[in-house]
């Protein structure tokens, strides 16, 4: 295998939104703090016993008797009632989807092995976000920066988990058979094609392969019945008093006006139908329930009958998850994207209020992958070069502007004629014929200009040419490299074995609980 892993770049992998979350960040204080051994113990001591039991036999169910032998072990850490869990999450993702899910994994186990280390027992956890309903977002399976392959079943948007596989089985076969492929990256399609074939939907598939990649992680599907069952009094809470709701001012406060990430309504839940439809159900100002296809569910008392009967038809918002998450685990720590944690910031007076205890919202780092083209021409760079937010039409200029090529907009001598002609000839009568020659010689000149820049450039095309390889692979389509391989990308770049080393390289990190873990400078 040739290349490396450089982890973490420190800015430009977490998307548009870092500069925004950074100031309302600073500004309400949240999500300042830093991991620490007191704060975890003081959680897994608050935890309730009777819901880490129920936990473990859930993810023992979900482990099935073929459990890696990670598994197993963290499987007994958990048990432990000191023991705490860091998670990452993602929705099901065709063939799981960008690279930024891979780190994200890796991340996280790193952290519960170094609190491990450190004396406190952490066991890392990949939510896996089976009820989410936006399927038309992960129809499409990606290689090379393109779609290669889709699949269109079910065409109506129900919960993922529930999605049938074979459709996507069936895609990747129609990819492998359209032409020639890179054996490295056969070898990873029909091993997915074998997950989707051999499994009965998504939530299944995903497992399937995630236990393959990554047998380091307890995976978790919390759409579990006796999970949605425990977390009872979380819903009646939302159905009779609003809580989450009651704080939507005070939560909105740092969005200035704007609309926050995800809207505040009455209601935080819906509900699932037979076949698998995620259905808001909404609160009017008389205390009526009203499900979004038009069923009337009756009055607060007749809702809250209906989720403590039917648990497993209960659903949270992409708020309340957040609370439902941290009302099954205990959890220490969640390591997500810019978005994730700004949802989680929208939940900061929530928790503030309730006193409930809630983990550190962690923002994830990045990774890249350098094929040996790239690790090569990296050499000619100083190493902060590729860990900051850079532009690579920005370094063009500055290497050209260091070799002394003039700014193209730069027009001196035009100026200068200008001066002297409008001087000479500043009669009534002319101010147009002279201002098209000061045009013509402006044009002359910045073709003059070019054409200097041209030849500097020429003089300046090994480390032009070496910007250039670095820049398609660490932003393929001008997008941070994460966001766009998948792991076929990998595999043929790195071999099968190259998703293995997210671990080592997130793992090599010596300031995991510290300031400097963050994205924030």
């Amino acid at each position: 295998m040739t290349g490396q892993w450089i982890a973490p770049l420190l800015e430009c992998g977490i998307g548009t939104a870092l500069e925004a979350l950074r100031a309302r960040v600073v500004e309400n204080g949240f999500a300042q703090e830093v991991m620490n051994a007191g704060a975890m113990r003081q959680r897994a001591a608050a935890f309730p016993e009777d819901r880490r039991a129920l936990l473990v036999r859930v993810l023992q169910d979900q482990s099935g008797l073929d459990c890696s032998l990670f598994q197993q072990e963290h499987l007994q850490r958990l048990a432990r009632p000191d023991s705490v869990t860091v998670v990452a999450g993602q929705q099901l993702v065709s063939a799981l989807g960008p690279l930024y899910v891979h780190s994200k994994i890796a991340e996280t186990v790193a952290l519960a092995a170094h609190w491990t280390a450190k004396g406190v027992p952490t066991v890392p956890v990949f939510w896996m976000a089976s009820e989410d309903h936006d399927i038309d977002e992960v129809r499409r399976i990606f290689w090379r920066g393109k779609a290669v392959a889709a699949w269109d079943r079910p065409r109506e948007a129900i919960r993922s988990g529930l999605v049938e596989s074979l459709p996507v089985a069936e895609a990747i076969k129609a990819w492998l058979d359209s032409g020639p492929i890179p054996e490295s990256v056969r070898i990873a399609a029909e091993r997915s094609e074998e997950a989707y074939r051999t499994s009965a939907n998504l939530a299944e598939a995903t497992r399937r392969l995630l236990a393959h990649y990554h047998p380091e992680v307890l995976v978790l599907d919390a759409s579990d019945p006796r999970l949605k069952a425990a977390a009872g009094d979380l819903w009646q809470d939302e159905i009779a008093n609003q809580t989450l709701y009651r704080t939507a001012e005070e939560a909105s406060r740092p969005w200035a006006g704007a609309e926050p990430p995800v809207p505040f309504k009455q209601s935080a839940l819906f509900a699932l139908d037979r076949q698998g439809k995620r259905l808001r159900i909404d609160r009017d100002a008389q205390g009526s329930w009203v499900r979004s296809d038009g069923f009337a569910m009756g009055s607060d008392r007749d809702v809250a009958a209906w989720a403590s009967s039917n648990p497993q038809e209960v659903s949270p918002n992409a708020l309340l998850r957040l609370a439902y998450q941290e009302w099954i685990m205990p959890n220490a720590a969640y390591t997500g994207g810019a978005a994730e944690v700004a949802y989680a910031q929208q939940l900061a007076p929530y928790w503030r209020n309730s006193g409930s205890p809630n983990a550190l919202w962690r923002l994830r780092h990045s990774a890249a992958w350098f094929p040996a083209k790239a690790q090569k021409a990296s050499q000619h760079f100083n190493a902060d070069f590729y860990r900051g937010s850079w532009n690579p039409q920005q370094v063009r200029q500055s290497i050209l502007e260091e070799a002394g090529a003039p700014n193209r907009n730069d027009l001196l001598l035009a100026e200068e004629f200008k001066a002297k002609i409008t001087e000479r000839y500043s009669m009534p009568g002319l101010e147009q014929s002279v201002a098209a020659w000061v045009k013509r010689i402006g044009n002359e000149e910045g073709k003059m200009l070019e054409r200097v820049r041209r030849e500097i450039a020429r003089g300046q095309a090994s480390k032009l040419n070496h910007l250039a390889t670095l820049s398609d692979n660490l932003l393929p389509s001008g997008t941070l490299q994460e966001r766009i391989w998948t792991h076929f990308d990998l595999a043929e770049c790195a071999g099968d074995d190259a998703i293995s080393q997210y671990l080592e390289a997130f793992s090599s990190q010596q300031n995991s609980d510290e300031a400097g873990w963050w994205e924030f400078r």
